[in-house]
């Protein structure tokens, strides 16, 4: 315990984030982009198999946030079919979209879409190498 401007303080690490942390985290910055008037525009693109969800993608204009697809439904196309998330940034005035995965997911799934690779840092996880990898594609008028 440590005490910070008369204040107790303490340093908690979680090995798996409580919803209620991460909700939290996510709820203050929001809070703190819209006091800067930063547009973020969240939304949520979802598929759907006899019912139940198949896939999603989470976004905001336009930052692609996750993408997946359950894996009983993987290589049906339905990943490319959520990248329908580009349109509706462009809708809301996208100019441009990013994104970024890991090696070990999937890093050739968006070049094919248009993506261009422009970062990478290089790492490990469980003793193994792992990239993280961005993505960007640029909207033309045109498109």
């Amino acid at each position: 315990m440590a005490t910070i401007d008369d204040v107790e303080a303490m340093f908690e690490t979680f090995d798996s984030v409580p919803a209620e942390i991460a909700t939290a985290i996510s709820d203050g910055i929001s809070a703190f982009n819209e006091s800067a008037e930063i547009r973020r525009e969240a939304f949520a693109i979802v598929w759907r198999e006899s019912g139940e969800l198949a896939g999603g993608i989470t976004a905001s204009v336009l930052f692609i946030g996750n993408l997946w697809v359950a894996k009983s439904a993987r290589l049906g196309g339905i990943g490319r079919k959520l990248m329908a998330a580009e349109e509706e940034g462009r809708r809301r005035a996208a100019v441009m979209a990013c994104v970024d995965t890991l090696s070990t997911q999937a890093p050739d799934f968006y070049p094919k879409l248009g993506y261009v690779e422009f970062g990478r840092v290089s790492g490990h996880a469980g003793g193994r190498p792992v990239d993280r990898i961005w993505f960007r594609k640029e909207f033309s008028a045109a498109d």
